[in-house]
């Protein structure tokens, strides 16, 4: 099994919480929607090529289905809040409306999907010859891919006992039960902070795409370090989320 990774950076990113309409507040992460969308436009993999076909593509939706993705913060998220006055449509007056940027975003990326399209992938990424720009949640963000590589060696495993410095989600605190479905601790001798965004998943059952809002746990570094915990339980109810070992470490990398 093989996994290629990629590092995502750029200058500002907009990745845009979309249960909120009143102002244009951002997460620090992108939904895997987000990401499996830019590995699309590396491709060339419309989501819609009409208003008939719906809002997404038969190609995107095999796309989606096939791929499960990672991401680990690379470094310590900032954000930067900006106001405009819009016009009113009810009032004769104007209205402030705010608007957030993330900072110097970067990540490293992990993508799992088919071995079609892990090599239709790593052919882009060596040529740097990518269908779309990349961007970083609007196009005014555009995305640098500073560097990539081939995991050759990546193995399924339990993630009881093991380090975690990738996103990794709660498939359970959501949706029917009040217990939250994963439970950690901070490793000794290593400082971590975790902050906790929820987004929309979307995950397929069969055929069928559903939607559910996830929690999603975020290590950020730490003093330039990175932060890790060790998982103690993890339950799947929705089977979304696999872990995988590329070394001896101890550690593992957290895909859905």
């Amino acid at each position: 099994m093989s996994i290629v990774s990629f590092d995502l950076e750029g200058d500002f990113a907009a990745f845009r919480d979309p249960s909120v309409t009143t102002n244009q507040t951002v997460t620090i992460t992108p939904s895997k929607s987000a990401i499996v969308g830019l590995i699309g436009a590396l491709l060339g993999v419309a989501r819609s090529n009409s208003i008939f076909e719906g809002l997404y593509s038969e190609s995107y939706i095999e796309l989606l289905k096939n791929t499960a993705v990672g991401i680990r913060v690379r470094n310590h998220p900032k954000k930067w809040a900006f106001f405009t006055n819009h016009r009113s449509l009810k009032e004769a007056k104007t209205k402030p409306f705010k608007t957030e940027l993330l900072i110097s975003p970067c990540y490293t990326i992990f993508v799992k999907s088919t071995n079609e399209i892990n090599k239709a992938l790593l052919e882009r990424l060596e040529g740097n010859n990518f269908a779309f720009s990349p961007t970083l949640g609007h196009s005014y963000c555009l995305a640098r891919i500073p560097r990539f590589q081939k995991i050759e060696e990546a193995k399924e495993v339990q993630p009881q006992n093991r380090r975690v410095s990738t996103v990794f989600l709660d498939e359970v605190m959501e949706s029917n039960s009040r217990k939250p479905g994963v439970l950690f601790e901070t490793s000794i001798g290593s400082p971590a902070r975790i902050v906790v965004e929820r987004h929309i998943h979307h995950y397929f059952k069969g055929d069928i795409m559903k939607r559910s809002v996830l929690r999603h746990f975020i290590p950020i570094p730490v003093d330039g370090a990175s932060s890790y915990v060790t998982i103690e339980s993890y339950d799947t109810p929705l089977s979304i989320t696999k872990f995988y070992a590329i070394d001896d470490s101890g550690e593992a990398l957290c895909l859905y």
